[in-house]
Parts: structure tokens; sequence; C-alpha cells
């Protein structure tokens, strides 16, 4: 069973050399969610990467432990020998039965880890199997954290994606603000007393954030990165006071040091979301695009001469 494989430690992989933002005015595509299918494409779409934010072997229900492993390892090496930092997965709020895990490495901390007095608030919609712990509670954020910890060591990485982050009220019905912004800190510690530098994937309209929530969301992640899949909504988009907030609050993120990666739904961002991005970005923001492994990218969109030329 993979629960064997993950609790006697016969996964850990060599060490990860350290991870630093690449240059983005030079080139600014980051491949997500990458899967087994990335080893069946040209060598040469990934000749100007750098980062893989996370791989997982998809579906294991029909693989040993070993085979899941050994696959996972293969893979890794063949992206690590293109150049490629390659991170891994991890949900940030959620748990689960080891039962229903599927991925390797896994990608959801095991319910039966977490504490037996551990607080949740609700269970994923489409995956009631997944609960979703209560971010407010500090023993119940502690023992979810060791948890993360525990796999973590399984896999060293370079980078950690971390998914299910947190949820602004601009974007959806979630937890406290404050409560993300306090696990999505601890995490980031114990992910930096580990090697690693964090990617945490926020629901969240840029533009919406107060002042008090864009400076706890600054303290919390730091000099680590954030994922946003709305990064210029249309309804943003289309609205020009709401843009010029948008722009003003990335441009305060930036400056800080945080790094962003937008994620717009499809393979590659909309030519619009970069025509504007490249209004107001500067040459040394760490500030990139998501791509997906299975498109070649189109210079025009990760490299433009407009861009490398400021």
């Amino acid at each position: 069973m993979l629960a064997l494989l993950v609790s006697t430690g016969t996964a850990q992989t060599s060490p990860a050399a350290a991870f630093q933002w690449p240059d983005s005015s030079r080139y600014s595509r980051v491949i997500v969610n990458a899967q087994e299918g990335i080893a069946s494409y040209p060598k040469e779409w990934f000749s100007q990467d750098t980062l893989v934010t996370d791989l997982t072997i998809a579906d294991t229900k029909n693989k040993t432990s070993e085979a899941a492993m050994q696959q996972y390892q293969a893979l890794r090496d063949l992206l690590t020998s293109y150049g490629l930092a390659v991170g891994t997965y991890i949900s940030g709020t959620t748990v689960q039965p080891e039962a229903t895990e599927t991925k390797y490495p896994w990608a959801v901390v095991p319910l039966e880890g977490m504490a037996s007095d551990s607080l949740y608030v609700g269970v994923l919609p489409d995956e009631p199997y997944r609960k979703i712990i209560d971010v407010n509670d500090p023993a119940t954020r502690r023992s979810f954290q060791a948890n993360i910890g525990k796999l973590w060591e399984q896999t060293s990485a370079s980078v950690r994606f971390i998914d299910n982050a947190a949820i602004h009220p601009s974007a959806g019905k979630g937890q406290p603000w404050a409560s993300y912004c306090q696990n999505i800190k601890e995490i980031r510690k114990l992910g930096e007393t580990m090697g690693s530098v964090q990617i945490f994937n926020v629901s969240l309209h840029v533009g919406e954030l107060s002042d008090t929530e864009a400076n706890q969301l600054i303290e919390a992640v730091g000099h680590d990165g954030i994922l946003l899949e709305m990064p210029w909504h249309q309804n943003i988009r289309s609205n020009a006071a709401a843009t010029e907030r948008a722009r003003l609050r990335y441009r305060q993120l930036l400056d800080a040091g945080m790094a962003i990666i937008m994620a717009e739904p499809g393979a590659e961002p909309s030519s619009q979301l970069v025509k504007w991005v490249d209004t107001w970005r500067k040459p040394a923001d760490h500030l990139y695009f998501a791509g997906a492994f299975w498109k070649a990218p189109d210079p025009a969109l990760y490299a433009s001469p407009d861009r490398t030329s400021k």
C-alpha cells in the first residue's frame, strides 16, 4: 500500500538544490500541475523553463507503492535534467482518509494523522470525504502542519505548492482572512526550515483587499509566492476603477518582494492579460504566467521583445 511507503520513509528523495526565483523579465512561464504525461512532450518545449510548481503521479490506484515511487523519481530526474526545479503539491486546508488518496506523492494530509480533538468546518462539495480544517483553531493548525512536515520529509524539494490556501471574501465564502494568513505564515516558516520556497494558491481578487488584509498577506507570504487563478477577472477587467485598484495592489505586493504567478484558466495566459501586465510590471518583479506542460510555449506571451527591452 502507499500508506506503508509513507510511514516507513522509504520514499525519501535526494536533497534538492536551493531555489531562486528566475528573472521573469527575460521569460515568464512556469509550468503548473505537471503529471506523468509531461515526459511525452519534446524537451525543446521546456528549454527556457526553470520551474514546475508541482509534479504528481495522478492515479496510483492500480500501482504498487514501489511502482509509484519509481515512476515519480524517474520523471522528476528527467525534468531536473532539463534544468527545472520541481515542486510538490499539498492541500493547505483539507484532510482526507488514507484510503481515498490516489496521488503520489500524497497530495492531502491523512485524516488518521490528525489529533483526535482537531476541529473542522465542513467538507468539499465535490469530494465529501475531504474535510476542511478550522484555521481559527491553533491546535488544529499545529496538528495539520505537523502532518505536512511528515509528508514533506518523504520527498525533498526546493519548492512546495500549497493548494486551497485561502479564500478572500471577494472570491467566495470562507473562513476569516486573518486566520488563513496565520496558517499560511506558519506553513511558510515550516517550509523555510526545510529549505524550500512556498507557493500558495489563494482565491482572491487582489484589488479588493483592504489595506489591513494586504498587509496580512504580505506578512504571511513574505518573499515566497502566491498563485492566482483569477488574476484579472472579466468583472474587474470591464471596470476601470476596479482595474486600477488591482494594479495598485499588484504593485504593492510585488514591491514588498512577493512572487506572483497568474494562472488564468486554460493552457496559457490571454494576450489581453499579458498586455495589461506589461503596462505596469517592472524588470525586477518576480511575476510569472502559468502554462500547461502539454502546449508549446508561445514566445509572444512569455518572452515578448517589449518586456525584455525595459
